[in-house]
């Protein structure tokens, strides 16, 4: 099985290179997937409700992700607790939901946007592929296609990882500010250079 790793910030264009690699026959596992899943295991709920308060619980137990997002993310000591309760289980989720996938496909990928080199989580790969845009160019993606104003597109990018560290760990790094067509052929003739060959 090959491991492929994918990151990139938001409106970089890591939905277009996970579409192109499922159309290849690569199994997919996406860790914001694998990370809602574990908001229903019981022990990091109540991990989650003791650091955070019982109020980001709906009525049914079960966690309401924009409240504990506004409380999680009002400091970077909250975000930091966040962190230390929900990531240990979320790099053991995607783990075993890639040697699953594994199984039955011969490349694996996860796409996972918090991949920047914070710990040695990416040397699970067996290729880090980096999606990267320019600022001006990602605000004008998330303005025209997820309706975000241009005020909200700025915050988003501002609070998202920085991208210095992100490239510092790939393996493969697209640059993804001109059109479609070039990005679909950048990611067909890396495709074909160095996936391929290894495949049997």
């Amino acid at each position: 099985m090959l491991s492929i790793f994918v990151t990139g910030g938001i409106g970089s264009g890591k939905s277009t290179l996970m579409e192109f690699l499922k159309e290849k026959g690569a199994g997919i596992v996406l860790a914001d997937e694998v990370g809602h899943e574990n908001l229903h295991d019981s022990e990091m709920k109540a991990e989650l409700v003791k650091a955070f308060g019982q109020e980001i619980l709906d009525t049914n137990g079960e966690i309401i992700r924009s409240e504990l997002a506004a409380r999680a993310f009002a400091t970077p000591e909250n975000t930091a607790r966040m962190d230390a309760i929900t990531q240990p289980r979320l790099y053991e989720g995607c783990l075993r939901h890639v040697a699953s996938v594994g199984q039955t496909h011969e490349v694996v990928v996860l796409e996972m946007a918090i991949l920047d080199g914070r710990d040695d989580f990416y040397k699970h790969a067996d290729i880090v592929v980096a999606v990267t845009t320019s600022p001006e160019v990602r605000v004008r993606r998330l303005m025209e296609s997820r309706g975000f104003s241009e005020e909200d597109a700025r915050n988003r990018l501002a609070s998202q990882v920085p991208e210095e560290n992100r490239l510092a760990i790939a393996d493969v790094v697209f640059t993804n500010d001109g059109t479609l067509q070039e990005f679909q052929d950048q990611i067909q003739q890396w495709w074909d250079s160095d996936i391929a060959p290894r495949l049997s």
